[in-house]
């Protein structure tokens, strides 16, 4: 293999005197000893150097390392540091890890000399926000505005919707739906952003494409009518070109309004950096050192950017991997991690400049023996040179394994079907769940991760019917969530009469369960209406005939004839049919559908009235209404939070969308809706951490980053995995020309200088051939991805017969590359249920024996499924448990009412004779405290923060008690519900919400008005972030004297010190400004009583249970040096209470 650039490796730094060795530093903070690699790496000059680190390498340990001994070694200070990585929750870790270790530095005491606490504090961000803070700094030097504002992408998306709806001209080639188009617009500008190309130059470059190819013969020397490839190959280019007008005029109207998208930042940033010398010049004695992490994800205007600004040598230190590069179809270009060394020259000797430096870190850290060994064996073949890369090549060395993985297994299948395949899969997940909870002491984390979305539900069905716990991660999934579904039904209805299958939607499902006959006769009654109007109709036209002159004639006919065209069921529900209608086919709705039908038209209406208000109040009562709320809260073994994660998520997406002045409205909303559906990946999450909780379900590409026990890879059949979908730009509408990227050269491009439009659709086809080649790699990334998830045990698995396809299919390639290692005397994978062509069924019986079942079903059942007219095993049915739960309900409500009630019956149980017992002393403390009740009242519960009050104005606090005047929230109030309702969200908490919270008050709109995504930053970059609390959000009642004091702990940890004694430690979250003297001691207040309290609950000593704030704003924890014991908090409760004068 030939490499244009063979890496250099780094050099230990000039700097002579050296303090500490990364070995030394290590024994002195109490780490683990880093290895050669790692050592190298944190040792090197101050000088660019890629480093390329595989999967679970340690990249972010060693980053964070080399920042520790720059500092200890004087190097640099740590606000001269700048760390770059892609997500907040990436740039949170990274910034508390580096925190973490500087603090330990200093509590060591062998900080640099004259280095200030405040001085602990490097600059860690995502890409995009560095990118938004340079345009804040230098934006006017380019004619940026300082009131410029920023688009999210739903307001992109909008403005872009505008844009559309305005367009005037040609329109006779366009084949694709308004929302499509519309994708395509901000799909087309946000390329042209990425790769720093000007859309009026995209759409010349189109434009000339377009009248080149139409001037072109069909063959050369012969007369003939052009194929229709060679038409749409044309209309698609025209299509193109309409495209890249369509973004010129979006880039005008952002440009009139004073806005930028997120394409518009990275761009303005690369420009600033290529044409204002003063930005790089503060920029690089702002920050001597620069962290670039998961470099193989950058686009090409991320390079430019970064380049530009810290050339000449700067200490640049890119991280990234180029077998993770799996985000191409965001602008990643894989081959522009090996551009680095050029691109970042390093300043020789003699003052000249060479390629950077190139280190490796190889031992994987993750891994077990034989799940790295199938990683390498799927990864090798990137190491061939790629003949459409023209970037340098580097040989990128495997994985090693540490020395302390453990063997692990690998498990390598075929099924005859995807049932079956989903029925192994989830008996298998079942049995390991055992065992490895048996041996471990504790349950595993486990994922089923797969190539398409598509593929989740057939797993999540067999894991539902083995009653396994799984969660489906990711909004993409969230627009087929059920409820979801009939809420967006519901909303299409209101808006839209032509969507009878929205108002299908409704009525054949669980709630209104209309049947078959019901529904064809509520379709006829539909079908009548229409004839009747349009009979209607045609008597107005002859009436018009007469009296109209023939231009007001023809307008009227073509308006009326667009009301007569279909037929609607929402149009039916609005007028519904007298009891004794039948139809002409002789069908009649029964009394019970046609009840039900008025009950869902008065909802209908009702729902009508709200339907120009704001997105998330329409959406509230929508979900009030549907009785979504209650049916949510209703699910069986989860709670609150994670019963109503769905229609959260999707409020928040509401609300970010109407979160603007672009004029969003209920329409234009569900126009978008569509557009995000029709995507693979749909909407986004965010991305959520491995649980032992439930069987995760995803797709490969929200997997990275993550890790698990267990990993399923399943479908891995070719044509599937790897995808037989190519990505040319000559396919999708969206797709800058790929001869106008910033990388070019590392792609295939379409030779267009042809004689005709013959040869020119003959070159296409050699052009897509060569994308799916050149596409083979991006899914071979995606394979090692996947592979390299996967810490103890990984099944990958494949079918004969896929879906309900008629043709059989052939085990993957990457499949089949891991079947050697199943072979000879030391096999590294097991190859078990492998099913041959043969031994499977000579057609699909998905296709020759269809799953059959009776309609509408009981939805507490379930439906009773047959296959060839024998019943499938089904899940048991929840109806007669639940009933059986009501009617225990309902006799316990009658006999505290009173009804039939033995107040003489003996309690024969111990669990009665113990809760006998439990009510008698408190029935007893219940008339202790009526007898000694004051006559001015107080009441007998309080708050946990009334200590606080009554510590800064007693007077106040009683008048308000006895006098309780309502108070609206403030903004501190909102902004702390939101703050708390995402950590406990962060923690996943299945806590109940309290009364009265509103639903949805950590919306989207709340984030932005409150700072919650900095808050969110400060939070995970705090030493909380990474600890796992012990209890989330619990209720704590405690007595202090003459009342009952109530609260809720945000988190409590529990903690082992140095002589083996259990320490709690309650923390109570703060959005508010850090307090000092007086006003620390008074709030300290509230966390005595928390303090008492958990002693109590649990009899435990005070000194055990520790109590601190943690003022998220400022990201600083506060622990009181002493906090009230019970005879203290008694004191002035009980002197407070007495009132003036008492003493």
């Amino acid at each position: 293999m030939n490499h244009e650039h063979e890496p250099a490796y780094p050099e230990e730094s000039s700097v002579v005197d050296h303090r500490y060795t990364p070995e030394e530093l290590a024994d002195l903070l109490g780490q683990h000893q880093p290895t050669a690699e790692q050592s190298a790496i944190i040792s090197s000059e101050l000088a660019p150097m890629l480093v390329i680190a595989g999967a679970g390498s340690g990249k972010t340990a060693t980053m964070a390392d080399r920042v520790v001994w720059l500092v200890a070694n004087g190097q640099v200070r740590p606000d001269q540091i700048l760390g770059v990585t892609f997500t907040r929750k990436a740039a949170g870790e990274l910034a508390q890890r580096i925190r973490a270790q500087l603090v330990r530095l200093a509590e060591s005491g062998i900080l640099p000399e004259g280095e200030d606490d405040a001085l602990l504090e490097p600059e860690v961000s995502t890409y995009h926000s560095y990118a938004n803070t340079l345009v804040q700094d230098h934006g006017l030097r380019i004619g940026v505005e300082s009131d410029t504002t920023l688009l999210g992408s739903a307001q992109a998306w909008q403005l872009s919707l505008k844009v559309v709806q305005e367009y005037d001209g040609e329109y006779e080639h366009l084949r694709v739906a308004k929302s499509t188009l519309v994708d395509a617009v901000v799909q087309f500008a946000g390329e042209c952003a990425e790769h720093l190309v000007d859309p009026l130059e995209a759409r010349e470059h189109v434009l000339a494409e377009v009248e080149h190819f139409s001037a072109l013969p069909y063959r050369v020397g012969k007369e003939a009518k052009p194929s229709q490839p060679a038409l749409k190959l044309v209309d698609k280019l025209r299509t193109r070109a309409t495209v890249a007008d369509l973004a010129v005029r979006y880039a005008r109207a952002k440009a009139e309004r004073n806005v930028l998208d997120y394409g518009d930042l990275v761009a303005l940033a690369a420009r600033i950096a290529r044409t204002v010398p003063t930005a790089g010049e503060i920029e690089r004695e702002r920050f001597k050192v620069v962290l670039l992490d998961e470099f193989q994800d950058t686009s090409h205007a991320q390079m430019v950017l970064f380049s530009q600004l810290f050339a000449g040598g700067h200490a640049v230190t890119a991280v990234g991997d180029p077998n993770q590069s799996i985000y191409g179809f965001r602008g990643a270009s894989a081959g522009q991690l090996f551009r680095f060394p050029q691109e970042f020259p390093a300043t020789g000797p003699d003052g000249g400049l060479t390629p950077s430096a190139v280190a490796f870190l190889t031992t994987a850290w993750r891994n077990s023996v034989n799940v790295l060994e199938a990683a390498n064996a799927v990864s090798a073949p990137l190491n061939r040179e790629d003949p459409n890369r023209a970037s340098p090549s580097i040989a990128v060395p495997a994985l090693v394994h540490s020395p302390f993985a453990g063997t692990g297994r690998v498990e390598l299948a075929r099924f005859a079907t995807s049932a079956d395949e989903a029925a192994a899969l989830a008996n298998r997940l079942l049995t390991e769940r055992g065992a490895f909870t048996s041996a471990q002491g504790r349950h595993p984390t486990m994922a089923v991760l797969c190539r398409t979305r598509a593929a989740l539900a057939g797993i999540a069905e067999a894991l539902a019917h083995r009653n396994i716990p799984y969660e489906i991660v990711g909004l993409g999934g969230l627009l087929a969530m059920p409820e979801v579904v009939d809420l967006v039904s519901t909303l299409r209805v209101l808006v839209d009469p032509l969507r009878s299958d929205a108002l299908l939607r409704l009525l054949a499902g669980a709630r209104w369960r209309l049947g078959p006959a019901d529904l064809m006769a509520f379709a006829d009654w539909s079908r009548f209406l229409a004839r009747r109007r349009e009979a209607a109709i045609r008597q107005a036209r002859e009436i018009d005939t007469v009296t109209a002159d023939s231009a007001a004639v023809d307008s009227q006919t073509e308006a009326r004839s667009e009301l007569a065209e279909e037929a609607s069921l929402i149009e039916a529900l609005d007028r519904l049919p007298p009891p004794e209608w039948t139809s002409s086919a002789g069908r009649t709705l029964t009394t019970t559908a046609l009840n039900r039908l008025y009950a869902l038209q008065a909802e209908i209406r009702y729902l009508r009235s709200f339907a120009d208000d704001d997105l998330p109040t329409l959406l509230h009562e929508v979900e009030r209404t549907l009785l979504l709320d209650i049916e949510v809260a209703a699910k069986p073994g989860v709670g609150i939070h994670t019963a109503r994660r769905h229609l959260d998520a999707f409020a928040d997406v509401a609300a970010g969308y109407s979160d603007t002045d672009l004029g969003a409205d209920l329409a234009g909303f569900l126009v978008w809706l569509d557009a995000a559906a029709a995507k693979e990946g749909g909407l986004e999450i965010v991305q959520q951490e491995a649980s032992s909780e439930a069987v995760q379900l995803l797709t490969i590409h929200a997997s990275k980053g993550l890790e698990w026990d267990v990993v399923a890879i399943p479908g891995m059949n070719e044509g599937i995995f790897p995808s037989s979908t190519d990505s040319r730009w000559t396919k999708e509408d969206g797709s800058l020309p790929w001869p106008l990227r910033g990388d070019r050269n590392d792609l295939p491009q379409w030779d267009t200088d042809q004689p005709s439009l013959f040869e020119a659709v003959a070159a296409e086809g050699t052009f897509r051939d060569d994308v799916l080649a050149h596409g083979e790699n991006e899914e071979r990334r995606l394979a090692y991805v996947a592979l390299t998830r996967a810490k103890d045990l990984l099944l990958c698995s494949a079918t004969v017969w896929t879906g309900s396809r008629s043709k059989p299919t052939q085990p993957s390639v990457f499949l089949n590359e891991l079947l050697p290692l199943a072979q000879g005397p030391t096999p590294r994978a097991t190859r078990i249920d492998w099913c041959e062509d043969d031994q499977a069924p000579e057609a699909n019986p998905f296709r020759e024996e269809p799953l059959e079942s009776s309609w509408p079903y009981d939805p507490l059942e379930g439906p009773e499924v047959f296959r060839a007219g024998e019943a499938q095993a089904k899940s048991p049915g929840r109806r007669g448990p639940l009933e059986a739960a009501a009617a225990r309900v309902l006799e316990q409500l009658e006999l505290r009412g009173g009804i039939g009630h033995d107040d003489d019956a003996p309690v024969t149980t111990d669990v009665g004779q113990a809760w006998n017992h439990e009510a008698s002393l408190l029935l007893a403390a219940r008339r202790e405290r009526e007898a000694s009740r004051e006559a001015a009242a107080v009441p007998e519960h309080v708050r946990a923060s009334l200590f606080v009050d009554l510590a800064t104005d007693a007077g106040q606090v009683l008048g308000q008690l006895r006098r309780p005047v309502p108070r609206r929230p403030g903004v501190a109030a909102r902004k702390g519900t939101a703050f708390h309702a995402w950590v406990e969200e962060h923690y996943g908490s299945t806590g109940m919400l309290d009364l009265g919270e509103f639903p949805g008050a950590a919306d989207a709109y709340v984030e932005d008005m409150y700072g919650l995504e900095d808050m969110k930053a400060e939070f995970l970059a705090s030493e909380w972030a990474s600890r796992q609390p012990a209890f989330v959000e619990v209720p704590l009642e405690t007595r202090v004297g003459p009342v009952s004091v109530r609260g809720r702990i945000d988190a409590v940890f529990k903690d082992t010190n140095a002589d083996g004694r259990t320490v709690w430690t309650l923390v109570d979250w703060k959005t508010g400004r850090v307090p000092t003297g007086r006003d620390l001691e008074v709030k300290s207040l509230q966390l005595a009583v928390y303090r008492l309290g958990w002693s109590r609950l649990h009899d435990l000593p005070l000194e055990d249970v520790e109590a601190a704030f943690y003022y998220v704003g400022q990201g600083r924890t506060i622990r009181p040096a002493r906090l009230a014991d019970a005879d203290e908090l008694e004191e002035l409760i009980t002197t407070s209470m007495a009132g003036p004068g008492s003493n």
